[in-house]
């Protein structure tokens, strides 16, 4: 699948099955997000088989269900955190559509105290959101998006 592919092919999931994510795969998101974390001087987590993040309330209020797998955005506090997550969060969410996988943004249904058990956040960083990733039980919707213009002037 080629970049553009995975653009076009990917779509918000919030219900994932409980198919297990294979080593191979582990192993080839952790060097994009290796990769990420170098280059953007981040601190992004892959978190595997850990369901209590995404099984309370908030998540229920937020319609996910058989989340397993999350990767956490965690970075240095500053002014662009956020957006240096979103540059590097989108870039490892195109991997994973690229090796088969679904994923989610996530900014408040999770628990934000479940997830930080299992994650590491030194001191001056910041857990800005995560991504729930897995296989969904559908490839999500399109939604309605604007028509690029282009303009020449």
């Amino acid at each position: 699948m080629t970049i553009l592919e995975a653009i076009n092919q990917r779509h918000s999931v919030r219900n994932y099955k409980s198919k297990k994510i294979s080593n191979e795969i582990i192993s080839d998101l952790q060097k994009e997000i290796d990769a990420c974390n170098k280059e953007g001087h981040l601190h992004i987590q892959l978190i595997t088989n850990e369901p209590t993040a995404f099984d309370g309330r908030m998540a229920h209020y937020g319609k996910f269900s058989g989340v397993q797998n999350y990767i956490a955005l965690v970075g240095k506090k500053s002014a662009n955190l956020e957006e240096k997550c979103g540059y590097y969060g989108e870039r490892i969410v195109l991997k994973a559509q690229m090796l088969g996988l679904n994923t989610c943004w996530v900014a408040l249904t999770f628990s934000k105290n479940k997830a930080k058990k299992n994650i590491q956040i030194s001191d001056g960083e910041k857990l800005t959101l995560v991504i729930s990733l897995g296989y969904g039980t559908t490839q999500g919707v399109a939604h309605k998006s604007k028509t690029f213009i282009r303009n020449y002037t």
